[in-house]
């Protein structure tokens, strides 16, 4: 087992791994989002994505999307601006998925952690928001983010679906993850 964390584009050979993974674990079109392929290809386009590797198979990733363009989920959802001061300095984490083998034990901290080393070494933002549900939004909040709503309410194509907005500082994530390893 050689474990690695890589940052790729949309036009990385690796990427197509990406979209499979993520159709497996959450479907098509999640929150059942309208004008979705063109919407989510906007996001992959204008987003980091961190993937996680067992040797050379793709196991988990996670799209880092920048705010204050308008592109991400979130704020097609909620008002940002009420929550980061100045937005274009966060992202909004999303589309985390692990594979289930890797669920458990050391590998989700394992992968959070060198995805925080990546972004504050190579990027400028500082906070972070993200949009989920259940377990997700309790990881997030484990790792010392905060509810800033909860019960946000999506209406989709087909069905309302609810949410929690949290948000975390990505040096209390780093600090957080580092010291339970």
């Amino acid at each position: 087992m050689s474990l690695s964390v890589q940052v790729i584009g949309t036009a990385s050979e690796l990427f197509e791994s990406v979209i499979e993974l993520r159709r497996r674990y959450l479907g098509t079109n999640p929150a059942r989002e309208d004008d979705f392929d063109r919407r989510e290809a906007l996001r992959d386009a204008s987003s980091y994505h961190l993937i996680y590797l067992d040797t050379d198979e793709i196991v988990g990733t996670l799209r880092v999307t920048p705010l204050g363009h308008g592109l991400s989920f979130v704020e097609r959802a909620v008002d940002v601006r009420r929550y980061f001061q100045h937005p274009t300095d966060a992202f909004d984490a999303n589309r985390l998925v692990l594979d289930e083998r890797y669920r458990g034990g050391k590998h989700l901290r394992m992968f959070l952690l060198q995805a925080a080393i990546w972004l504050k070494a190579n990027t400028h933002l500082r906070f972070i928001s993200a949009l989920c549900r259940g377990q997700l939004a309790a990881l997030y909040v484990g790792l010392g983010g905060r509810v800033l709503m909860d019960d946000v309410a999506w209406a989709g194509e087909q069905a309302e679906r609810r949410y929690s907005l949290v948000y975390l500082e990505l040096e209390s994530v780093y600090n957080n993850v580092i010291g339970a390893n």
